[in-house]
């Protein structure tokens, strides 16, 4: 039992896991003391900062990680420093294009914005030129397998943010300024220290070509229409509610998305192991083997996770308190809304994920712009109807049930799919991973007593 421990602690598909639960972990931490310090228009105002450099940080990572793990993994050296040298290429063009359209937008609209959004877009560009190098090695990182690097990465940036906001809070100096000034600090020493350990390959820029970052371009202009669609929907809500209703909205509709990370470590983990399956299976132009591969995971997910959101539903309000403050307690009915409409994120994800591995991104990307379009329709429709910020979940809820829709009646038309067989081989799965579970720790008990 031992020995099996020490194996799956020492394996990717842990470390991958790992490192996104540290992300959430000093996330939470981080999010729960901000939430408590800051005013609600303040917090509002923040969660509208992140969310936009994380619109940019989206499209850059979407324009290169794919096609640097495509490209790079697996390939000569000479190769691989030709990849890495060109995305090197692209991605400073990208970055500095931010920081210069940045420092427009700031002086085309500066009567437009407020003291506080004046600050804010002076440092946007500047960030993304402070996370670069951080991001750039997770990317190599990832391609090489070595997910346990991404880890002490991930912990270098989530931990010292933490960290310098824990000393501005015991010096009371906790505000905006400060807190972007720590968001920025924390970015600048993970960027640091992984030109420090090498893992960043900056100096293959040397080594670039013309061919390589054609293709890495065309590659990743597919990926980032889905992915910048995604990042928008929840960008999308908190522009309509800070612009047709308030700052302190915004702040009350940011809780639970913090919820929600509990469904999304899960989705991101299983997304990580089904898409090698899924994309084997369709490189052998294997379609039963696919839509088994479909069926096995979106079930198995689904199932998994409804405990959680049972358990979520239950506790909604202390859990609430412990994360934010009784103030944030109108944020009740919002969280019931997203966690009921959580058990249709698997089957909307693992649509995604198969489009993508049977060769058709373009439906996939179809489907989540529509999803995004009926989104802000019907987030400006209802708080326009109601003004209630309940509305704006209820528009989300809508657009994930058109999502799964829409996607799985394009699926259905190259893979033979169906709502039964999802669930009879999710129920399947979870029946083997019970009982591969029980007779481990029988297995243990065993060995136990035999050494007694």
């Amino acid at each position: 039992m031992a020995f099996g421990l020490a194996n799956a602690i020492r394996s990717r598909h842990f470390h991958s896991l790992l490192g996104n639960v540290v992300t959430a972990f000093f996330n939470v931490l981080s999010f729960a003391m901000l939430v408590r310090i800051l005013s609600l228009t303040a917090f509002g105002e923040w969660v509208l900062f992140i969310a936009t450099y994380n619109i940019l940080d989206q499209i850059r990572t979407g324009l290169l990680q794919s096609g640097i793990i495509k490209f790079y993994a697996g390939v000569e050296e000479e190769t691989g420093k030709q990849v890495t040298g060109a995305a090197w290429y692209i991605s400073l063009l990208v970055t500095m294009a931010y920081v210069l359209v940045s420092f427009i937008v700031l002086a085309a609209a500066y009567p437009y914005f407020n003291a506080t959004w004046h600050f804010f877009l002076t440092w946007l560009g500047i960030l993304t030129l402070l996370s670069l190098p951080m991001n750039f090695a997770t990317w190599i990182l990832q391609a090489e397998h070595r997910f346990d690097k991404i880890v002490l990465v991930r912990l270098m940036q989530n931990g010292s943010f933490l960290v310098i906001l824990s000393v501005l809070f015991l010096l009371k100096q906790v505000n905006l300024p400060n807190v972007l000034y720590a968001y920025s600090a924390s970015m600048a020493i993970s960027s640091i220290y992984c030109l420090l350990r090498k893992w960043t390959r900056i100096r293959s820029i040397w080594f670039r070509t013309k061919t390589q970052a054609m293709q890495l371009y065309r590659f990743g202009r597919m990926i980032v229409g889905s992915m910048v669609s995604s990042t928008l929907l929840s960008y999308s809500d908190n522009l309509v509610i800070r612009t047709m209703m308030n700052p302190a909205a915004v702040a009350l509709y940011s809780i639970p998305q913090k919820f929600m990370e509990v469904i999304e470590i899960i989705l991101r983990s299983f997304v990580a192991t089904a898409q090698p399956t899924l994309s084997a299976a369709a490189n052998r132009n294997d379609y039963r083997a696919v839509a088994v591969a479909f069926a096995r995971y979106t079930g198995t997910v689904s199932i998994i996770i409804i405990p959680f959101i049972i358990g979520l539903l239950l506790l909604t309000q202390p859990l609430i308190i412990l994360l934010a403050d009784k103030a944030y307690l109108d944020a009740t009915d919002i969280v019931r809304i997203f966690l009921l409409s959580a058990i249709f994120w698997p089957i909307d994800r693992f649509i995604g994920v198969t489009l993508d591995m049977i060769n058709l991104p373009n439906i996939n990307f179809y489907k989540n712009f529509l999803k995004l379009v009926l989104n802000i329709a019907c987030d400006i429709l209802f708080v326009w109807l109601f003004t209630d910020i309940r509305s704006v979940a209820l528009a989300s809820f809508v657009n994930v049930l058109f999502a799964v829709a829409f996607g799985y009646y394009f699926l259905q038309k190259r893979v033979d799919i169906s709502v039964k067989n999802i669930w009879l081989f999710g129920w399947a799965e979870c029946k083997i991973i019970f009982n591969k579970i029980r007779a481990a720790l029988g297995a243990g008990k065993t060995q136990e007593s035999n050494s007694n």
